[in-house]
């Protein structure tokens, strides 16, 4: 599948995507930048949660980069859990 906001969604990949999100929703990067800013926060404000801001930042980046596949991975992700 190409990086593209229109390439075709493969299911099956996708239902497996989800299956190992569920099991294992973690996720980690390396970034001296970002780890300096959100602690900076989390220093001076109280009861500031890194992994809250990081998943909204992200989510809001997968959202904005592949609206159509978001939107599919979050009905896969909720059908899931039932």
């Amino acid at each position: 599948m190409k990086r593209g906001k229109n390439s075709k969604v493969d299911e099956k990949a996708l239902r497996e995507a989800a299956k190992r999100a569920l099991e294992q929703p973690r996720l980690a990067l390396y970034s001296p930048l970002a780890a300096c800013v959100l602690n900076y926060w989390k220093s001076v404000v109280p009861r500031y949660s890194i992994s809250d801001e990081l998943a909204k930042i992200v989510e809001s980046e997968l959202r904005r980069r592949w609206p159509a596949l978001t939107a599919k991975a979050r009905k896969v992700i909720e059908r899931s859990k039932k």
